[in-house]
């Protein structure tokens, strides 16, 4: 009967052990659902691939001004999901600590990518000369005339706020260019157009 007892005990133990383990391995169906969907969200598609044929070292030049130039480097990260832009340019002044500036060559960092969610392109942008913040760009593409229309609205100085505009022009597997524009008593003004030329490809 001991041993009876015994057995009969461990089946029971061996019973609950497993449905334990059941419990804690097995994933409800509408939360594998949720994950598939969150993976699915997750990944690059055309609108990545976009961008990915902009990887590659340019050299850029303003279309008036010679002395605005430098070069860009652009890199696929993340298996294609987002992309590194490292922008370096010309000499100026560049403002550091205790109201101090130094003359250096400008700077720029830009991460580089599509939302899947909100369908848009979206731009984060740092640099060491105006501006201490994180400019956020939200764009559009339109396939009709191979252009991402970027709008952002920027606050360098408090309650100073100047709503933006960067348009991307995709002209061939070499070259592309930028306008932008600043929203000015009510019109939109042309500040800057730079061209880009590839130099070393993907």
């Amino acid at each position: 009967m001991k041993n009876a007892s015994f057995i009969i005990t461990f089946i029971l133990l061996f019973i609950g052990y497993w449905a334990q383990s059941q419990t804690l391995t097995k994933v409800p169906a509408n939360q594998q659902e949720a994950m598939t969907q969150l993976l699915n969200y997750s990944r690059p598609v055309p609108n990545h691939a976009l961008l990915a044929n902009l990887v590659g070292t340019w050299t850029f030049q303003d279309k008036t001004l010679p002395f605005v130039k430098g070069t860009v480097v652009r890199k696929s990260i993340f298996e294609g999901r987002s992309f590194e832009v490292a922008i370096t340019g010309g000499q100026l002044q560049i403002p550091i600590a205790d109201g101090k500036t130094k003359l250096s060559n400008y700077q720029g960092l830009e991460i580089e990518g599509y939302d899947n969610v909100k369908k848009s392109y979206v731009t984060t942008s740092i640099n060491n000369h105006i501006g201490s913040n994180a400019a956020q760009q939200i764009g559009q593409y339109d396939p009709q005339t191979s252009v991402i229309i970027y709008e952002w609205e920027s606050e360098l100085v408090p309650g100073v706020r100047q709503k933006n505009r960067k348009v991307l022009h995709l002209l061939d597997p070499d070259h592309y260019s930028e306008e932008y524009y600043e929203q000015q008593n009510g019109h939109s003004k042309k500040t800057r157009e730079l061209l880009y030329t590839k130099t070393i490809p993907k």
